[in-house]
């Protein structure tokens, strides 16, 4: 069908790169609009009754099947977005489909909780939940990436999709399954995040404009990552110290119950000593 379309002089241009699977001509997204909070909201609103029904979606015979739907959205979801850079292209003109290369971390934070929805994993919940929360939020606040991709464009709905749904998973699972992250095991996201953090590196440094993790320069619009220096292995460090800090602000609705319940334990009143034979409380007012 494709063919024989773009046979039809014009219309492959204005269908891919005006059409709804392509993208505007100009700016057609602004940070803030009614189009960036909406999706906030729902996914707020989506969070929020999954909490207040959490038991009877638990004990729901269907649970498994929206589950198993959750991570079928996201799959498709992501091959959505290379199917569209296959016939639509960039909307970086002249920049190589190999500077797309699946290196990002939002990309295999959707991969990781698709396959935490599909079988329950606690090792991949582990990984999801400090990832999905950290660095899978920071888009909420600077979606620069669909400024020529609002509500008229797939673009537009992918990105979301893509951004929410992951974060969505996570709090699925620890309010229907009761999963909790644990501090002791926050070397598995920073394993998982050094590992793509090397394969980034090597593929930043033999593509040409790649990008990977925008460990090599900044990204478009307003992020954290204009503002760093431009050096990768400086760029490297500073984020692993911004890790860190993530990390534990994350950690602290599960370590600040831990150390409530430790305080109590260590502030129990303890019995008093039992009394010596013999001794009447005059005795010892006497001493």
């Amino acid at each position: 069908m494709f063919r024989l379309l773009s046979a039809v002089p014009g219309f492959v241009y204005e269908f891919f790169h005006e059409g709804f699977f392509g993208y505007s001509m100009e700016q057609d997204f602004y940070d803030w609009s009614i189009w960036h909070i909406l999706p906030l909201l729902l996914l707020g609103v989506a969070i929020f009754l999954t909490y207040r029904y959490r038991e009877k979606l638990a004990s729901w015979k269907g649970e498994e099947t929206l589950r198993f739907a959750l991570a079928f959205l996201i799959i498709f979801n992501e091959a959505f977005y290379y199917w569209r850079l296959l016939y639509v292209g960039s909307a970086h003109e002249g920049k190589q489909l190999l500077t797309y290369l699946p290196l990002q971390v939002c990309e295999w934070s959707a991969y990781l909780c698709a396959f935490m929805m599909m079988k329950k994993s606690k090792h991949a919940f582990d990984i999801a939940y400090y990832v999905s929360l950290t660095l899978g939020v920071i888009p909420f606040f600077t979606p620069a990436v669909i400024h020529y991709a609002g509500p008229t464009y797939a673009r537009y709905y992918q990105f979301w999709i893509e951004h929410l749904v992951p974060v969505y998973a996570v709090f699925y699972m620890m309010f229907v399954h009761g999963f909790r992250a644990n501090i002791r095991r926050v070397y598995k996201p920073f394993a998982f995040l050094a590992v793509l953090a090397v394969l980034a590196i090597i593929a930043n440094l033999n593509i040409e404009d790649a990008n990977f993790m925008y460990l090599a320069s900044g990204t478009e619009g307003d992020s954290i990552a204009n503002i760093l220096p431009e050096n990768i292995w400086v760029r490297l460090a500073l984020y692993i110290g911004i890790l860190i800090v993530l990390f534990f602000l994350v950690s602290l609705p599960h370590l600040i119950p831990e150390w409530k319940e430790y305080r109590r334990k260590k502030n129990a009143v303890v019995p008093p000593a039992e009394e010596t034979v013999g001794e009447t409380p005059q005795d010892k007012a006497n001493e």
